[in-house]
């Protein structure tokens, strides 16, 4: 009697039979944007402590969501201590706060993910930052004080853990609902991202359809691949890529003013090309071509250059390559033709109008049209901006490096700016064109070679652009996957997102 009196395993024993710890709160790592407003954690909870020996339960049982009604009746059944988890707090009963990881309408979800049973991250920023994350909270627990016969003598409610961290997007969640907002009521299937001109930081990045991360086994059901980040998926890319390629051809010595009879038609080592409709655009310049989207004329310009002006761009734009955002996180390779490939007049001519053998993903559209934005600098893009202390915002880990590279001259990648405002303000008949202050873009409606159900084929449709013209401040990418003719469907997002950013900016 007296050895176990006075060693410590014995008494430390016996404080583990007199004592139970309850979690209140588990203790992973909150998840915020650039302003640290939360994008996980949002949802308040309640959890109540029911006992062994409590009388009237019905109150706490109407209380608990479907799911955990089993698991309450089970413990009731064979006289546990716990705390129940209920829907809305219930009066006369001792009420403990918790947050809930997601909402069922989680903002960024895509981009955030979601952890699995054991509360491991299964994709997106939850499965890169595992480890940061796992572990990063104060956790929140009650300690009852237990007799021999199972009853509650006292409790204290303890909070244990220092320095709390959390993880810090670049997404800002105003610009990302207002994103979600949009792609929700025109995009079925596709995506939005909204980069920010001067530092690649990605504001917003919005993916269709949505899906629940509290019930991810739903959306596994559902059509158009609820839990695929479409930002990150590669897509055939049509006009849209134009800009980059009449850059290529002034940086060669090609020049803006030179004219072309666009008859509607060109044939091209015995093959027959087409415009849109089979529209004869008849004499057009480079800006002209770029506004009514002649592509004639950028397979004529083509022959007078060299593949491998086009392969050099295309690396330089990491076209094949998968663009890392952030640590292991990226998008995929997509597609771009080896000089091999382009050897083949056939497809360096479907190439030059954005068609043949390329595959991008939005990410990667954005970063290319950001290059006009920035006098011809290319800007890697991003969405981690840093680990920080919870309380004091104190930075840690700095997740946000910012990198540049010229890629093209500035007078060129000024002069195509200047093409691209008039394609906003007269091109795809004005839909593109904001309300307040000027932007500059540009359509695409990609051919896929597949076709619905119906016989018609599937046709992506793109618009990217910088807003406000001068100075821009966003660079804003949208894709609808068999989106239909970009013009009508693609071009007025874009107004839409800039008429939106007007009143932030």
């Amino acid at each position: 009697m007296v050895s176990i009196n006075i060693d410590s395993k014995y008494i430390d024993r016996a404080e583990n039979q007199q004592y139970k710890n309850m979690a209140i709160d588990d203790s992973r790592g909150v998840i915020t944007d650039i302003n640290f407003n939360n994008i996980t954690n949002t949802i308040t909870n309640y959890k109540t402590l029911v006992t062994a020996y409590d009388n009237d339960l019905q109150d706490v049982f109407n209380a608990l969501t479907d799911n955990d009604k089993k698991e309450f009746d089970n413990n009731i059944k064979y006289y546990k201590n716990f705390l129940a988890q209920i829907k809305y707090p219930i009066e006369n009963r001792n009420l403990y706060t918790t947050t809930q990881r997601y909402s069922d309408f989680n903002i960024a979800q895509h981009l955030i993910g979601y952890v699995d049973s054991e509360g491991n991250g299964v994709s997106g920023m939850e499965r890169v930052f595992n480890e940061e994350l796992k572990n990063a909270n104060k956790i929140k627990s009650l300690r009852a004080n237990i007799n021999g016969y199972g009853q509650i003598i006292s409790i204290e409610e303890r909070t244990e853990g220092d320095n709390a961290t959390l993880l810090a997007l670049t997404i800002d969640n105003t610009i990302q609902r207002l994103a979600e907002g949009i792609a929700k009521e025109y995009i079925p299937n596709g995506a939005i991202v909204i980069m920010e001109s001067k530092t690649g930081k990605i504001k917003a990045m919005a993916s269709t359809p949505f899906y629940n991360a509290n019930n991810v086994s739903l959306a596994l059901k559902q059509q158009y691949s609820p839990l695929l980040n479409k930002a990150l998926q590669s897509y055939e890319v049509g006009s849209v890529i134009k800009p980059l390629w009449a850059s290529v051809f002034l940086d060669n010595g090609y020049s803006k003013n030179q004219s072309y009879n666009c008859t509607g038609t060109i044939e091209v080592n015995g093959h027959e090309y087409h415009c849109a409709n089979n529209t004869a655009h008849g004499e057009v310049n480079m800006e002209d071509a770029l506004k009514v989207s002649c592509n004639c004329y950028f397979i004529n310009a083509q022959i007078n250059s060299k593949e491998f002006y086009f392969r050099q761009m295309a690396k330089s734009m990491n076209f094949g390559d998968s663009l890392y955002l952030t640590r292991d996180y990226g998008t995929t390779s997509g597609y771009f033709p080896t000089l091999e490939e382009l050897d083949n007049i056939g497809q360096l001519s479907s190439i030059s109008f954005g068609q043949g053998k390329m595959l991008l993903s939005p990410v990667h559209v954005a970063a290319y049209m950001n290059i006009f934005a920035n006098n011809g600098v290319y800007i890697y893009p991003q969405v981690a901006q840093g680990i920080y202390n919870a309380e004091t915002k104190e930075l840690i880990t700095n997740l946000y490096n910012y990198s540049e590279k010229r890629v093209v001259d500035e007078k060129n990648s000024n002069d195509i700016k200047n093409m691209l405002k008039t394609v906003v303000e007269e091109g795809a008949r004005g839909r593109a064109c904001p309300e307040h202050l000027s932007a500059g873009g540009k359509t695409g409606t990609a051919q896929t070679g597949r076709y619905n159900e119906n016989g018609s084929e599937i046709l992506n449709a793109w618009f990217c652009g910088f807003y406000p013209f001068d100075n821009p401040k966003y660079t804003i990418c949208i894709m609808l996957h068999n989106g239909g003719e970009s013009t009508y469907t693609a071009a007025p997002i874009f107004k839409k997102l800039c008429d939106s950013l007007y009143y932030l900016i």
